[in-house]
C-alpha cells in the first residue's frame, strides 16, 4: 500500500481546524508529522488509525529562515520513515477530498506550484536581519519598515549574496506534495543560503526541484485551493461553505486557510 505522510506547519493556541483534518483522512495509511510553534503550547491531537509524530519544535517568525528550517524538519522525518507520499499543509489547511478520494488522487511525480514572480533574487541577496523581532502583527509593520530600509542602504553600496553562487532561485507557494524519491535532494541541500532573507520558504522546494518548473495555474498545478485575489490569502469562512463543497473531490488535495472547525464539519458533515 502506498502509506502518505501529511507534513504540518502548525502555530497558535488553537488546533481545531487541524484535529478535524485528521478527522476527514485518518486512515492507516495517512499519517501526521507536526512541527508546532516552541511559542505556543503543544496541542492535543487525536486519531484512531492514523500515527501522529511531532518533531522537536523551535520557535517560528514570519517570513524568517526559520520557516524553512521547519520544512527541512518535516521532510527530513518523512524521509527516515520512508514515505511515499508527502503533503505539506499549515495547521489551518483542510483536506478537499474524503480519504478514498485521497488515496486514490495522487500520481504524478510531484505537484509544485511555480510562479514567474520577478522580485525573487532580492529576497537572498540581501541581509533581513529584524525578521526575528516580529512578536505579532503589531510589530510586523516595524519590523518591515526596519528591513526595507536596511535593504536600501545594502543597495547603495553593491551588496550581493549571490553573486558568485551557481543557483537558479524558483518561486512558488511552500504547500506541495511529493513522491519520496525527490526527498533525498531536499534534506541534502544545504538551506544556509536562506539564513536572513525574507520569504524563503517560497523558494526552496521550486529552487531545489526546479527541473520540474512550469507556468501552468500555480494553484492546480500544487493542489491547493488558495485564494490571494480576495486576501493575503483569503480566509474562507461560512460564507464560502457552498463553494468549497462545489471543489471537494475535484482536483485540490487541500484548502487554505480556515477561519475556524465549524466550516470543516459542515463541509464533511462531521460532528
Amino acid at each position: 500500500m502506498i502509506k502518505h505522510a501529511i507534513l504540518v506547519e502548525g502555530h497558535g493556541d488553537n488546533a481545531d481546524v487541524l484535529q478535524k483534518t485528521i478527522e476527514i483522512l485518518d486512515d492507516y495509511d495517512i499519517d501526521f508529522i507536526v512541527h508546532w510553534d516552541k511559542k505556543y503550547r503543544k496541542p492535543v491531537l487525536k486519531s484512531k488509525k492514523s500515527e501522529i509524530i511531532f518533531v522537536k519544535p523551535i520557535e517560528v517568525y514570519w517570513g524568517s529562515f526559520r520557516q524553512v528550517v521547519v520544512e527541512k524538519k518535516l521532510f527530513m522525518e518523512a524521509y527516515v520513515r520512508k514515505y511515499d507520499y508527502v503533503h505539506l499543509i499549515s495547521s489551518v489547511d483542510i483536506p478537499l477530498m474524503d480519504v478514498v478520494y485521497f488515496k486514490s488522487f495522487f500520481e504524478k511525480e510531484v505537484y509544485i506550484g511555480f510562479s514567474n514572480d520577478k522580485d525573487i533574487e532580492d529576497r537572498v541577496k540581501y541581509y533581513y536581519l529584524f525578521l526575528n523581532l516580529i512578536k505579532g502583527n503589531s510589530s510586523k509593520f516595524l519590523v518591515q519598515k526596519f528591513n526595507l530600509i536596511s535593504v536600501l542602504f545594502q543597495k547603495v553600496i553593491g551588496i550581493n549574496r549571490i553573486r558568485n553562487k551557481k543557483i537558479k532561485l524558483r518561486k512558488g507557494t511552500n504547500w506541495v506534495s511529493l513522491k519520496k524519491s525527490n526527498l533525498v535532494e531536499l534534506v541534502n541541500f544545504d538551506i544556509s543560503i536562506f539564513r536572513n532573507t525574507f520569504l524563503a520558504d517560497e523558494l526552496y522546494v521550486q529552487t531545489v526541484l526546479s527541473r520540474f518548473e512550469n507556468f501552468d495555474d500555480e494553484y492546480i498545478s500544487s493542489s491547493r485551493y488558495i485564494d490571494w485575489n480576495r486576501g493575503k490569502p483569503y480566509v474562507f469562512g461560512h460564507r464560502d461553505i457552498a463553494e468549497l463543497k462545489n471543489v471537494v473531490n475535484t482536483k485540490y488535495a487541500f484548502a487554505r486557510k480556515i477561519e475556524n472547525a465549524d466550516i470543516v464539519k459542515e463541509i464533511f458533515g462531521l460532528k
